[in-house]
């Protein structure tokens, strides 16, 4: 057995140094990194800058004119504001008007400036009622005047406070929201943890039904070129199938992660760097994709994101990947004709487009026990386990046995590509079907 993979590696060097080499794809990989790059960096910049909408801009208004007719003592507005970070209102001037009607007030208000505003306080029967009342021919808006309303409203509501003889602290207490929540005993009760939990699967897995689907058909058509020409009788003569197989799905596969990779790390250098120059400019910037990154290092499970998980996890995802390498390598040994091509690529797209949508679905609608099954089944599991280790939803042992399992049907998948490849020598030309299949893996050698 061992002799029958001697000379994968001389195959491996010419395939991967062939599909390398080109001008191509030593172009198209730079300028898709460098286009990464450049759009996280303008990502965050343009995310970074504040809406004009949202900037904390002073108040137009300058002047408000209260008339209190509560029956409690005057509020110091400008005082109670000012405490709550409302610097937008810092600039407003607040007079106190007593015995006239709010005509009288409206009309001081007016007379005063166009941005000027009266609040008049009325003792109802269920509370009491504050209102502004803009003058005619005033710039200020009524969104504008609400906005001061509910920053009033709120002091008024600390002066009741106060006036009942509370201290500092007890203020504090007493203002403090109640928030109400359940959990599970034994549960994790953060919602935020349950949803990356599902949501990261889904990811993962779109990622590898993505470069499947760019990468099998390069792998598939490495295979099928020399069985589509005259060249295959003369291989098999100076290397076996086995090794001939391994070297070429390796290759290819070494190139297309290659290629991945390097795409991702320029996502990686985008994000943060995009970041550094934008909090360079924006003091106060995150970007949110590096808080949930930090969120998940703190609330996720007990190996989520640590080291041997992320490592698990990258090997397994390169395993599952070179899994269904072979597939499409087995697709290229079926070709007889340069016309099957086409037709032996549902051997290829068929477990991947049923196992995507499994991986995908399954958690949407809550089925647990078909991802638990999924995660030993060699088809399913690339599309779920990198995730599950990273989040910490599966154990490393767990993750040791799945990745065995795998490497298992990687070695017993590269046999079967190797024997088709091999026994289609006699059947060359001819139409494939399952009897000729049959007829190829009956053969010993």
């Amino acid at each position: 057995m061992k002799d029958n993979f001697r000379g994968w590696t001389s195959v491996y060097a010419f395939t991967l140094s062939q599909a390398t080499k080109g001008i191509s794809f030593k172009l198209v990989t730079t300028l898709i990194s460098l286009l990464i790059i450049g759009a996280l960096v303008v990502v965050n910049l343009v995310v970074a800058k504040p809406d004009k909408e949202n900037k904390n801009e002073p108040s137009p208004i300058k002047t408000v004119y209260v008339l209190d007719n509560s029956g409690l003592q005057p509020t110091n507005y400008k005082a109670i504001i000012s405490q709550t970070n409302k610097n937008d209102f810092n600039e407003i001037e607040y007079i106190k008007v007593i015995d006239k009607s709010s005509e009288e007030v409206v009309k001081s208000a007016g007379e005063k400036s166009s941005e000027a505003i009266a609040v008049v306080i009325t003792k109802k029967d269920l509370g009491y009622e504050l209102k502004a009342l803009i003058p005619e021919n005033s710039k200020v808006s009524k969104n504008q005047a609400e906005s001061l309303l509910n920053s009033m409203s709120s002091a008024f509501e600390t002066n009741k406070l106060l006036q009942v003889g509370l201290s500092s602290e007890q203020l504090i207490g007493v203002l403090k929201p109640t928030v109400v929540s359940f959990s599970e005993i034994g549960e994790n009760s953060s919602v935020v943890t349950k949803v990356i939990k599902v949501a990261a699967p889904m990811v993962f897995s779109f990622v590898m039904y993505f470069m499947l689907l760019l990468y099998g058909q390069t792998i598939s058509k490495s295979v099928s070129t020399e069985k589509t020409s005259k060249l295959m009788e003369v291989l098999l003569t100076s290397v076996h199938p086995y090794a001939m197989i391994t070297g070429k799905v390796l290759a290819v596969t070494s190139m297309a992660l290659g290629q991945f990779v390097t795409w991702i790390a320029a996502g990686v250098v985008g994000l943060y760097g995009g970041n550094a120059i934008a909090q360079n400019i924006y003091p106060n910037y995150e970007n949110s994709a590096i808080t949930i990154i930090n969120f998940l290092k703190d609330n996720l499970g007990q190996t989520a994101l640590t080291l041997p998980a992320v490592l698990l996890a990258i090997i397994f995802f390169c395993l599952g990947f070179l899994f269904y390498c072979i597939i499409a390598a087995v697709a290229g040994c079926m070709v007889s004709k340069p016309e099957d091509v086409a037709s032996t690529q549902a051997v290829f797209q068929m477990p991947i487009i049923i196992s995507w949508l499994v991986c995908y679905i399954a958690p949407i609608l809550g089925k647990e026990g078909i991802l638990s099954v999924a995660r030993y089944i060699p088809f399913t599991s690339p599309f779920i386990v990198p995730a599950d280790l990273i989040t910490g939803t599966m154990s490393i042992s767990m993750g040791i046995i799945s990745t065995a399992l795998l490497l298992i049907f990687c070695l017993l998948t590269i046999m079967l590509a190797a024997k088709i490849y091999k026994g289609l020598v006699l059947y060359n030309g001819q139409k494939l079907n399952f009897k000729v299949i049959g007829n190829i893996l009956k053969t010993n050698k």
